[in-house]
């Protein structure tokens, strides 16, 4: 709260090697850029499966997430496929840099199992609470994929076409997205697990995390290698959710600080969850576009 305090206070007062023309360096950076957040979204879509099997599990509106978790299965599986062999419709190009295809390949190696787990969980029954458990585990270890592709993407492709801040500032942004879900991932198998108090430790420091990415996007950070805000349009967005985390960081806070969640505020809580993490990813459109 006292970072976020902070930061309301100063809002108040184809890679290197190709030799490309002057006509063709824009193209290339926005499709450098768009390849970096449509894998930084992969991230934010093995948390956002993950937490939306707990709340079907939690039974807060399970048809609700149940629906939402098909949707982000669905577009994590092409998102997967368009990011190794390429996706007229996603407008992206098949991947040709060996280190990206090698973290694709570690990705590729985890998803199915995840996928499995996460059903497992959503049917209920004898199995899903020992999967629930599984599933922790499995998106933890799917994140850290995910999140290795977008480091070597930004390695392999952020040199001379891109500059690396601005490649960096595509990746924060795209995190917070992650971020979002993750703490409501978490704030749910808190509320479903017998493993309360160690859960509830991870939601603050998921919350904490977020709100210093943003005052760092908000400001930026030059030892950090962060941008300030590069338009007004951006900065009015971060603004926005500014405001609306201060409501979702405070019951984050509360589930942390030992406030009982039963279904319907676990419902409640994902709603707004679902309103930040839109405002959040409208953003990170904007960064990709630059």
């Amino acid at each position: 709260m006292r970072l976020l305090a902070m930061v309301l206070a100063c809002l108040i007062f184809a890679p290197p090697a190709l030799a490309l023309s002057d006509s063709d360096a824009p193209d290339a950076r926005a499709s450098i850029l768009h390849r970096i957040d449509l894998a930084g979204r992969q991230r934010m879509l093995s948390q956002r499966i993950a937490m939306s099997a707990c709340l079907v599990h939690a039974g807060a509106e399970p048809a609700v997430n149940a629906a939402r978790a098909d949707r982000a299965e669905a577009l994590f599986d092409r998102t997967q496929r368009g990011l190794r062999a390429g996706d007229a419709e996603l407008d992206l190009a098949p991947e040709s840099q060996a280190d990206v295809l090698e973290a694709l390949t570690a990705v590729e190696r985890l998803w199915p199992k995840m996928r499995e787990t996460a059903m497992v969980v959503r049917e209920g029954g004898p199995a899903a609470a020992l999967a629930l458990t599984r599933l922790r585990t499995q998106a933890g270890m799917l994140l850290k994929a995910t999140n290795e592709v977008v480091t070597r993407m930004e390695d392999a492709y952020a040199q001379g076409l891109v500059a690396p801040e601005l490649a960096g500032a595509v990746s924060l942004a795209g995190r917070q997205r992650m971020l979002i879900q993750k703490a409501m991932m978490q704030a749910c198998f808190a509320a479903s697990s017998g493993h309360g108090a160690a859960l509830k430790a991870k939601v603050l420091a998921t919350k904490s995390l977020f709100e210093h990415s943003l005052a760092n996007l908000l400001i930026g950070d030059a030892a950090a290698g962060v941008i300030p805000v590069p338009t007004p349009e951006i900065d009015a967005q971060l603004v926005r959710i500014v405001r609306m985390w201060r409501w979702l960081g405070a019951d984050l806070e509360a589930l942390a600080s030992g406030t009982d969640m039963g279904p319907e505020r676990l419902a409640q809580l994902a709603r707004a969850a679902e309103v930040v993490l839109i405002v959040m990813n409208e953003t990170v459109g904007l960064y990709a576009a630059l």
